[in-house]
């Protein structure tokens, strides 16, 4: 038996528009059986594509009727087949759990209607009508149209030529490499004091064996042997890309505890080309354009609106930061006074309160008086000004801003039901459930596996090659890094590098962690060159012991485990509450119909 097959709409018109504008077929042109005194041939032509069309227009129908298939239905609301696809479209596909066909798409439609039923009950609880949750949503969408109209106003109004790139390209120093050699030392006097010695003749290799405090290349007369970019060096050394070879910089602070300070010597330098960074350059100077066009509209915008401060209200502002969301929302008030007056409209201390961006310790954490002003002047006075353009403009009412909404409300009315019917209804863990877990779960407390390798790395991949052939060869390791190795911080290590999941050099551990003691790895490209090693060693990962982490892991993972429990019985109790009935031949039919379609 065919299948339908579903044809979009717009093929369907083409073929009748076709129809309706075909070119006219003149008798006498010579085309086989169309030369017919009478015309038939072409009639039966016209009436094959008519039936053509009509054929398509009748393996279309019966997907526009798949559309409305019930797949479910929750007391008396269907949850039809268009749904259940746009739902689908929207889940990542790890929610699948691995499955295909039938079975997907059953988790799927639970998942879908878990989700319905959740969204029932926090209707019904009164939840989307709470202050908090409806002030909350309220600045979303504001900060959804508000980054909705800058990206129309400010980001798709910006344009460079190639020139402004290749100016920004040899402004920012991005057009050369350096070698250089660098004297750390204690103090700024220190630094001053060698600076006069070398413009009084001295050798600043000898000066650096002598003076410097980097180990790792003092003895090398403090020359780093490699091109550096201005990307690729601390920040205190950036300065030296805009002296000339041979040139020597004033004192740079180098930080520490004391600070130190380093002199630095260009010795050589390198072209770097244009496609090497051009990602940099772009963004960069997108990013200053930007900037710009901001503050030419903050500037025109300011002039319109005219805002005003009531400095005098900063404290309140203060005060009511300090109070938790529930004291807030008992003391509604307090938050409706103006903080701002402009033209148009008033900002409240509740406008300003719930656009901070809360910290990490919450509530409890200071904020200072010139903080708070200097975020109600740079941003949320700006970001109003923007929303009310927006407004104007009717940008808060596109489409795509009330779909971004309505799919926000919908998570914070689904996380904030499973807050407080699944999460503040769990009794507290106790010290006895915590251990009992850390006993019984050792593989969950485990430290991570270290893997000691001898390392050396070099500039370039044809001399890691032969190096790599070297050490499976049976070439010491130790002495190879000795003579070769670039990395002058394992230099006086002898190449040991040791390599963890979690530290640094993540590259080489990728690779060596598939690797046997005694097998070479790499060449492995990182940053500053090509590596290459010998696994040395495999330690195994050590049982981390029962202290405070890890009794609050253990509680953790106790939490989690009863949270999970206690959302399934919520969900199965939903079930029942509401009344589901899922239509299992209707979903084993999408799927024939899919298996057809994309077998052809």
């Amino acid at each position: 038996m065919m299948r339908a097959t579903c044809y979009p709409l717009d093929s369907i018109s083409c073929v009748l528009k076709w129809i309706r504008t075909r070119p006219r077929m003149s008798k006498s042109r010579s085309c086989g059986w169309f030369i017919n005194p009478t015309n038939y041939g072409f009639r039966f032509m016209k009436n094959g594509i008519v039936r053509l069309g009509v054929c398509i227009l009748g393996l279309w129908l019966p997907c526009a009727a798949q559309d409305d298939l019930v797949l479910a239905q929750i007391e008396d609301q269907p949850i039809a087949v268009s749904e259940f696809r746009a739902y689908a479209v929207s889940v990542p596909k790890a929610y699948q759990m691995g499955k295909t066909g039938v079975e997907a798409d059953r988790i799927l439609l639970n998942g879908l209607i878990d989700k319905k039923l959740l969204l029932a009950e926090a209707e019904r609880a009164g939840i989307g009508d709470e202050r908090e949750f409806k002030h909350k949503l309220e600045q979303f969408a504001e900060e959804q149209t508000v980054r909705f109209y800058r990206s129309i106003e400010v980001d798709q109004r910006i344009s460079f030529v190639e020139e402004e790139l290749m100016q920004h390209y040899r402004n920012s120093h991005r057009d050369r490499a350096l070698r250089y050699a660098g004297i750390l030392v204690a103090t700024r006097d220190e630094a001053l004091d060698l600076l006069d010695e070398l413009e009084d003749g001295a050798d600043f290799s000898q000066l650096a064996r002598e003076h410097s405090l980097y180990e790792a290349t003092r003895d090398q007369g403090g020359d780093v042997k490699k091109y550096y970019t201005i990307d690729d060096v601390a920040p205190p050394l950036r300065s030296i890309f805009s002296i000339q070879v041979g040139e020597v910089s004033e004192p740079l602070p180098w930080g520490g505890d004391p600070q130190r300070y380093v002199i630095a010597k260009v010795l050589d330098d390198a072209p770097v080309t244009f496609r090497e960074v051009a990602q940099f350059v772009r963004e960069e100077v997108f990013a200053q354009k930007r900037l710009q066009r901001v503050q030419v509209l903050r500037d025109s915008l300011s002039d319109k609106y005219a805002p005003q401060i009531h400095y005098d209200k900063i404290d309140h502002v203060l005060m009511r930061l300090a109070r938790s969301p529930q004291e807030r929302v008992a003391l509604p008030e307090e938050g409706e006074e103006v903080l701002c007056r402009y033209n148009g409209g008033t900002i409240t201390i509740d406008d300003l309160v719930l656009s901070v961006p809360e910290k990490e310790e919450g509530y409890a954490r200071d904020y200072e008086r010139a903080w708070i002003v200097d975020y109600l002047q740079d941003s949320a006075i700006p970001n109003r000004m923007f929303l009310e353009e927006a407004r104007n403009k009717g940008l808060d009412k596109h489409q795509m801003i009330l779909k971004v909404v309505a799919n926000k409300r919908s998570d914070m009315l689904v996380s904030a039901l499973r807050k407080r019917e699944v999460e503040e209804r769990l009794p507290p863990i106790t010290d006895e459930e915590a251990r009992a877990f850390y006993d019984q779960n050792p593989e969950k407390f485990q430290g991570f596996e270290n893997i000691v390798t001898t390392e050396i790395l070099v500039a370039f991949k044809e001399q890691a090659l032969s190096l790599k052939e070297e050490l499976m060869g049976g070439a010491d390791a130790v002495q190879l890094a000795r003579d070769y190795t670039i990395r002058k911080e394992r230099a006086h290590h002898e190449g040991r590098l040791v390599l963890s999941p979690i530290g640094l050099y993540q590259d080489i551990y990728k690779v060596a962690k598939d690797l046997q003691v005694g097998d070479v790895g790499g060449p492995v490209k990182v940053r500053g060159g090509y590596s290459v090693f010998k696994v040395e060693e495999k330690q195994p990962a050590p049982k981390k012991p029962y202290h405070v982490f890890s009794e609050r892991r253990a509680r953790a993972y106790v939490k989690i485990a009863r949270s999970q429990k206690a959302y399934v019985q919520y969900i199965r109790g939903l079930h029942k509450k509401y009344s589901v009935e899922i239509f299992e031949d209707n979903l084993l039919k999408i799927q024939e119909e899919e298996e057809d379609v994309q077998g052809g």
